[in-house]
């Protein structure tokens, strides 16, 4: 059986693994991707991190055939190229991955981005397996998305397609990294729920449960905090929650009206809170789209959790280069 090298990229944390040709990871670490405030160049960081999975690789014996990359950012998958922002990783515009690597470890490598890579992971082995045509995000510090239309990626002129968190929501909206406004994970991520609460913190004269968990300090606020302040009947936090996902059902719906798939898989860390997110959103989903539209729609919970990027990678690389890898 084929093995190849595995690398998801992020801002945060780069994942490195072995992972088979049915999508088994075999074996995975993970580094931190700002290594002295990014002194050390994202691009290095990560090579040094795979050359640890190749080397465990070599050890056990394992023939390794190829290297599959998921990369924050945007990528021209056909070039292997970042040729978009992402967040605030400097110097990551014009990093040519795919001939880094190949440089590197002498092996035909392909990239993708990493949220093409979890919606091609939840197609094959994951949440998305008996679909043809759906849609996979992920909630977390912005939106990331991934299309598959007639069961494959869709991926646009230059690769970059499926950029759905930039969709604009608010014509004069809050300001977003991209430099444009009122995209749409600027209300309906993890970054933008967590903002909300912080501000009607500011604004309210009423004690608040989260000022209670966190002490008075704003800096301890995350999702956790906010679900848990909302399970023990905080209004702030069910309300902020509310908004959360309504904003979120705004942004499902007017794809599916352009896209009409046949289902919606979401992921990040929210999609554990099935019902207190996944649900909600799919009666609010349901509630503001055309009948039509949903009358045979599914939205689910992805189910591949971190995994997703490096087995969407492996995935990337078999359709691009094939299968047999015997």
């Amino acid at each position: 059986m084929g093995m190849l090298l595995s690398v998801d990229i992020g801002g945060t944390a780069i994942k490195t693994g072995i992972v088979d040709t049915v999508g088994k990871v075999l074996y995975k670490q993970e580094t931190p991707s700002n290594i002295n405030d990014y002194q050390s160049p994202l691009i290095e960081v990560a090579k040094d991190a795979a050359s640890v999975a190749y080397e465990y690789a070599r050890s056990q014996g394992w023939n390794v055939k190829g290297i599959g990359i998921s990369a924050a950012g945007q990528i021209n998958s056909k070039k292997g190229e970042v040729i978009g922002a992402c967040g605030n990783i400097p110097n990551w515009i014009g990093v040519n991955i795919k001939r880094e690597f190949e440089e590197k470890f002498r092996l035909e490598t392909h990239v993708e981005n990493d949220a093409n890579c979890a919606a091609l992971a939840e197609k094959w082995i994951g949440a998305g397996q008996k679909f043809n045509d759906f849609f996979a995000y992920t909630i977390g510090t912005g939106i990331g998305g991934g299309i598959i239309k007639d069961g494959r990626l869709l991926t646009g002129s230059q690769g970059i397609g499926g950029e759905i968190g930039h969709m604009i929501v608010e014509a004069n909206g809050i300001d977003c990294t991209c430099g444009s406004k009122g995209c749409w994970e600027q209300y309906a991520s993890m970054t933008a729920l967590v903002r909300s609460v912080k501000m009607k913190l500011k604004e309210s004269r009423n004690v608040s449960v989260i000022c209670n968990i966190i002490d008075g300090n704003l800096d301890r606020i995350n999702g956790k905090v906010i679900f848990e302040a909302a399970e023990m009947g905080d209004q702030l936090a069910k309300e902020c929650i509310e908004r959360f996902v309504k904003y979120n059902a705004i942004g499902i719906v007017s794809l599916l009206h352009i896209l009409n798939p046949e289902a919606v898989v979401i992921g990040g860390g929210v999609s554990m809170q099935k019902d207190k997110i996944v649900e909600p959103i799919k009666k609010e989903v349901f509630k503001r789209s055309m009948p039509a539209f949903v009358s045979e729609l599914e939205i689910m919970a992805a189910q591949l959790g971190n995994d997703a990027g490096m087995v969407g990678a492996v995935k990337a690389f078999m359709d691009k280069y094939g299968i047999g890898m015997k």
